[in-house]
């Protein structure tokens, strides 16, 4: 018997249309919510469905790209102290979330690389913003005086 997952199950993922022994497919996967069996009314839900989802990707890419162009137009200015040769401080992610977020681009703190930044002079930083979206932030530390 065919089925279409509604559910993800072990290895199979949601939507997948999926053929398993009419027992375990009536007793197990249907009467526990992971499937429904195939006909008209379920692939015409289904075709909806990956319809939706493939308009709903496309959005979120779209949007992805206008915080890209507008995060690559910056170049944020972070101030750090230093004795000598030796900086004290260091420029963390969250701080940048939080300077983006005063030019009304709001990120997570995770998107950004995983780096702590404590040497002066330019660096870029890899923001990601989707999957297939990434844009790159330019900072720059300067000494505090």
């Amino acid at each position: 018997m065919k089925v279409i997952l509604i559910k993800q199950y072990e290895k199979h993922k949601v939507n997948e249309i999926i053929e398993v022994s009419d027992g375990f497919a009536k007793n197990y996967l249907i009467k526990n919510g992971f499937a429904q069996p195939i006909n008209k009314q379920t692939l015409a839900n289904l075709e909806r469905v990956k319809n939706n989802l493939a308009e709903n990707l496309a959005a979120e890419i779209a949007e992805a790209q206008k915080i890209k162009t507008e995060i690559e137009k910056l170049n944020l200015i972070f101030t750090l102290k230093s004795n000598g040769n030796i900086v004290h401080g260091n420029i963390t992610n969250k701080a940048i979330a939080k300077e983006l977020l005063k030019n009304n681009i709001k990120i997570n703190a995770h998107a950004l690389s995983n780096e702590v930044y404590n040497t002066f002079g330019n660096h870029k930083i890899f923001v990601k913003l989707h999957d297939k979206v990434t844009a790159i932030l330019a900072i720059t530390i300067i000494e505090e005086k």
